[in-house]
């Protein structure tokens, strides 16, 4: 439908039409829907427990390092990613030294400690997700239009963005988020981390993994196809 949509706004694209508005407005459906699976689908995560079950994980010291390294990781970067995006003319790895960088890792691995924080940084990192595209959709919407905004001229003035390139990076940043969001719910889930004691995973546990993989590479297969008709 949206592909309809872009044909007929194409044939008179320098008029604000009926079509037009409703060519733009389809562009944040998907998005919207992508966000609402996650907070329904990926972000309060339910675990199979007994507290007798005498089948531990060992070694739990190097997997909640690594998985918290990487997901503290993660968040930052996507923060620098996101502010470089949106403000180019401000090169956040310029202003951050190695030991400020350091210093906001401890901070967000401390918050990912956190139950509500974490659950917090979540939702900020599914805003900062819908903040990229509605700015990257508009910018390549108005630019159909032939219209020169404040977007197009102060914010997404850079060539090495384009409309198909930040959607895929962006989901791309999104699923590697969610997978390692899974993990680090299913380490610090009830009292695992204060009793330093992590059940050994099921088979039914990796089921919310599997359908992350498979919703996410199906959200990246949609933007290729927009990516061949736009």
């Amino acid at each position: 439908m949206q592909d309809q949509w872009l044909n007929i706004f194409l044939l008179n694209k320098f008029e604000l039409s009926f079509y037009s508005i409703l060519y733009f407005l389809s562009g944040f459906l998907f998005p919207i829907f992508v966000i609402n699976i996650s907070l329904n689908n990926f972000f309060d995560y339910k675990f199979s427990s007994n507290k007798y079950e005498s089948n531990k994980l060992r070694s739990i010291g190097y997997l909640v390092t690594f998985t918290l390294l990487i997901l503290s990781i993660l968040v930052i970067r996507y923060f620098i990613f996101s502010i470089n995006y949106i403000i180019p003319q401000i090169d956040l790895n310029s202003h951050f030294d190695i030991k400020l960088k350091i210093l906001l890792l401890l901070i967000v691995m401390i918050l990912l400690l956190i139950n509500k924080t974490k659950r917090i940084i979540k939702r900020l990192f599914l805003l900062i997700f819908f903040i990229i595209f509605l700015i990257n959709w508009s910018t390549y919407y108005f630019n159909l239009l032939g219209i020169e905004t404040f977007i197009s001229k102060y914010i997404s003035d850079n060539n090495y963005y384009d409309l198909n390139n930040i959607n895929i990076l962006n989901i791309s940043y999104l699923f590697i988020l969610e997978i390692f969001y899974y993990f680090w719910s299913f380490i610090t889930y009830q009292n695992n981390l204060s009793d330093w004691s992590i059940k050994t995973p099921k088979r039914v546990d990796f089921i919310p993994l599997s359908k992350i993989t498979i919703f996410y590479l199906g959200v990246l297969i949609y933007y290729l196809i927009f990516k061949r008709i736009s």
